[in-house]
């Protein structure tokens, strides 16, 4: 979860008397033995974010009563497995099991029950907008042709990393495989997994995204999103156009970011291959130009700011879930007097439920380093 409009968009730092600031002051609800803070809180996001550098002023958030009439979905999702390695009878009972919500709160009575959630969520959710029911990316993922093609290999259980079947009401559609692990998970050349930390494509075993051929942009492409599974779909059909709502910085008199609006294919996909092999991504209201480094989340309980560029107060586990729901759900486009999107812009219409963020956040709370392999 990474997040800075440009070099330039990098927003000043708030005065360190946020130190004091309790969990407590926080709104929440209760939900059974969890008390659950309240996401998209106007009294928490007044002054969460950080005043933009040159502009002076805080980016403009959509209201609360916007936020929470997006309907909540945070469904199951399944393994896909490579074709001559799917169980029999597998892809039938994924057209008749229909949706089923990943996060069950009534279910969940202890922290630890909500630790194990937050897992899944964070190893297994797929966002909204990363959903796929277009015929021909589904038939290409069940196409053993088009994965060789892509020099695709399964794990040792046959199942293609990276991405998932999700059952909706409209049909099974593909997803690639959780929204967190991709860039927030590490498998070392030893095989050891650790959760949390940056994933880095020249020390890890197999590239981040998410096999070894098809592009991490594979989805994003297929669902007119921009780099990072943004919340807005884009219907301009100019590349420069798209780039420029999400990294543009107009407000600047020399913005480098003027070079995306005549930037083509080749030059894109040539910056998008570097970033991910130097550890990096770029979110909504990042750039291309200037990737910020993917952060390390274990400990990330301590820190007082959340961002690698420091945008926003962490004051509790509220502010990490509300920095959650930001980046997928409810990111930001006006600055001031500046509005970002065009017309033909659409914002994504579903959220995860305040529950599945909770669950998430306490996963991640809960992360901790490897043993160290060189102690004293």
């Amino acid at each position: 979860m990474d997040h800075n409009r440009s070099c330039s968009r990098v927003h000043t730092l708030a005065a360190w008397i946020v130190l004091g600031w309790s969990l407590g002051a926080q709104q929440t609800a209760t939900n059974g033995r969890a008390r659950i803070p309240k996401v998209w809180d106007e009294a928490a996001l007044k002054d969460w974010v950080t005043p933009v550098a040159r502009l002076n002023v805080r980016p403009t958030h959509m209201s609360e009563d916007e936020y929470y009439s997006m309907p909540e979905s945070i469904l199951r999702s399944y393994p896909i497995y490579f074709p001559g390695r799917e169980p029999k009878g597998y892809w039938e009972m994924l057209q008749r099991i229909g949706p089923e919500s990943l996060v069950k709160p009534e279910d969940l009575k202890a922290e630890k029950d909500w630790i194990a959630t937050g897992r899944l969520v964070f190893e297994q959710a797929s966002l909204p907008q990363m959903i796929s029911l277009d015929p021909r990316v589904i038939s290409e993922m069940r196409s053993r042709e088009f994965l060789q093609g892509h020099h695709v290999e399964p794990d040792s259980d046959g199942a293609i990393p990276g991405f998932r079947w999700v059952p909706t009401s409209k049909g099974v559609g593909l997803s690639r495989g959780g929204s967190c692990v991709g860039c927030h998970s590490l498998t070392r050349t030893d095989g050891l997994r650790i959760s949390g930390a940056p994933a880095r494509a020249e020390i890890s075993r197999a590239p981040r995204f998410p096999t070894s051929g098809i592009r991490a942009d594979y989805l994003e492409s297929a669902n007119h999103l921009i780099r990072g599974a943004s919340p807005f779909f884009m219907a301009d059909g100019n590349l420069g156009t798209e780039l420029y709502q999400a990294w543009g910085v107009p407000w600047l008199k020399d913005d480098p970011n003027k070079r995306l609006k005549s930037l083509n294919l080749d030059e894109y996909n040539a910056l998008v291959t570097a970033e991910r092999m130097g550890g990096a991504i770029t979110r909504w209201n990042g750039s291309i130009f200037f990737p910020a480094k993917i952060p390390d989340l274990i400990g990330i309980k301590d820190r007082k700011y959340l961002d690698h560029t420091a945008t926003h107060l962490n004051r509790g586990i509220g502010d990490l879930m509300r920095y959650a729901a930001q980046v997928s759900f409810a990111e930001v486009a006006d600055f001031g007097s500046y509005h970002m999107l065009s017309p033909s812009t659409k914002r994504v219409r579903e959220r995860w439920p305040d529950s599945a963020l909770y669950a998430l956040a306490l996963y991640i709370y809960s992360l901790q380093p490897p043993p160290n392999p060189n102690p004293f």
